[in-house]
């Protein structure tokens, strides 16, 4: 039923489309399979349209090898050539007939069915400049977060793992321009210098001048014009020196940067601050010593006969992992249900949320899975059957954050968020943790397992250091799940206690 519902979603949005049109793409994974399927139609309508091109170049030049032997033996005496009955009525046959037949197949253009195909797919889908701002953020969030150099990350080498994957020239290009605009002018040196480096000319200049207008000269512009925007002008000025000699414009662009020296101000510094980055993304926090491991098999009855693996990360905050409590059959159905209803989040100058999609799914009641969350928490999760499900895109993180609900969201029936319990329905092969940083606790991701927090503490106030974030994922697909259970439906499950204590240790 659920497969049924999704094929006439989309057939409703996308009647008469070759691919499935989709907005803020850089922000889910699942979703970029789409440009995959995009860019393999365009590589076979290209390469039927490069051999199309190539039999009728093969046609010509089978023609043309005919009429050059002939020609051949006419250039050295054309009288005497034509004087014979048979040379002379197969030339007057060629030009009458072979010829015209030729001027038609030299003005056919072949490939426009190609042509038109490629047109179709990039006007019904084409990755928009904001997918490219999104997708330009999320390779930037590797510095910031990881401390991942541009030569690093250009060549593929990612927290210490080398993928076989790797950005070109105009990819680095892309990155350092947008630096720029945007004041990152330090990083922008380093992208610019590592765009030079990855280029070659062999392999990248001729595609890249007559296809994509680009220039060797034009980067080595925006580079050392950069370098005197900071202040450089004897670096720039060193750099133009080797490569004046490649074009007019870098050998004017050199005798001005020339004059600017003659001021004989020296190059600055930069100063290189220590990195302040986010130690509890890359696991290197002191690791606390857990409190417990154990089997809960006292919360429900069903737990009696199949209790669950729980692992105690902190009491205060509550924090818990609980282990192989959501199943790959549910994750499928809950996965392919989201597909066609995962929506980014609005956008905001300063948002917490960056490069992820989510939706909001109803679970009946009665389900496994909800039964299994009254397990889990012991808590009554009839208030409400939604689950909201996360697919994050490029290097997608929700940033530092509370569960709580400001005062004026609350509602009197359900009041604040007391307890988040969020599956993970995927591993990730690097990044991605979840952490809690007033904790100091680093939870990677791991297909099948719940992290399970209280956002409220004993007095039913918000518990401030649950304070946590969603690290950015470098490699990888992720998701979770996630169900909040607010506290006045759980008035009689969980009354207030004298003491606090929340697991059975």
């Amino acid at each position: 039923m659920c497969l049924i519902l999704k094929i006439c979603l989309v057939l409703l949005i996308l009647p008469g489309a070759l691919f499935e049109i989709l907005t803020d793409q850089a922000m889910s994974v699942a979703g970029m399979k789409s440009l995959v399927d995009m860019e393999g139609l365009f590589i076979s309508e290209l390469t039927n349209y490069a051999n199309a091109l190539k039999d009728k170049i093969d046609t010509i030049e089978s023609f043309l090898q005919k009429v050059k032997s002939k020609r051949e033996i006419s250039r050295k005496n054309p009288q005497k050539f034509v004087a014979h009955p048979l040379n002379g009525f197969s030339l007057i046959r060629r030009l009458h007939e072979d010829w015209t037949d030729t001027e038609l197949l030299m003005s056919k253009k072949v490939g426009l069915s190609n042509l038109e195909a490629i047109k179709k797919g990039l006007d019904e889908a084409q990755p928009t400049d904001q997918d490219l701002d999104d997708a330009i953020m999320g390779v930037l969030l590797l510095h910031r977060f990881y401390n991942l150099q541009p030569v690093d990350i250009a060549n593929g080498v990612l927290g210490g793992q080398k993928y076989n994957a790797k950005m070109s020239t105009l990819d680095c290009q892309v990155l350092a321009n947008s630096l720029v605009n945007s004041n990152g002018d330090r990083v922008a040196l380093d992208w610019y210098k590592t765009a030079i480096e990855h280029y070659d000319e062999e392999r990248d200049g001729q595609v890249y001048r007559e296809v994509f207008n680009f220039t060797l000269s034009d980067l080595y512009t925006n580079y050392t014009e950069t370098l005197v925007a900071k202040g450089f002008i004897f670096a720039a000025l060193n750099i133009l020196r080797n490569v004046s000699d490649l074009d007019a414009d870098l050998w004017s662009l050199q005798r001005k940067i020339y004059e600017y020296s003659k001021a004989d101000i020296p190059d600055p510094f930069f100063v290189t601050e220590p990195w302040v980055g986010h130690t509890g993304c890359q696991g290197l926090w002191e690791r606390r010593k857990y409190f417990s491991c154990f089997y809960e098999s006292g919360r429900t009855a069903f737990l009696r006969i199949a209790p669950l693996k729980v692992e105690i990360l902190s009491l205060d905050p509550n924090i818990a992992i609980y282990h192989d409590v959501i199943y790959d059959s549910e994750i499928s159905r809950m996965k392919n249900i989201s597909l066609p209803l995962l929506n980014g989040p609005l956008r905001f100058i300063y948002s917490d949320d960056y490069n992820l999609k989510f939706a909001r799914l109803n679970e009946e009641h009665q389900s496994a899975l909800n039964q299994r969350v009254t397990d889990i928490t012991g808590e009554n999760e009839k208030e409400t059957s939604d689950f909201v499900i996360y697919n994050y895109g490029i290097c997608g993180f929700r940033d530092s954050h509370v569960d709580n609900l400001e005062l004026e969201d609350q509602t009197a029936e359900l009041g604040d968020r007391l307890t988040s319990i969020m599956f993970f329905l995927s591993d990730v092969a690097q990044g991605g943790a979840t952490v809690f940083p007033y904790a100091n606790i680093t939870i990677w991701p791991q297909k099948g397992s719940a992290v399970v927090w209280r956002n409220l503490n004993h007095a039913m106030q918000p518990n401030e250091d649950t304070f946590h974030m969603s690290c950015p994922v470098i490699v990888g697909s992720k998701w979770t799940l996630v169900k909040w259970l607010h506290q006045n439906p759980q008035i009689f499950s969980r009354p207030c206690k004298k003491e606090y204590k929340e697991f059975n240790i």
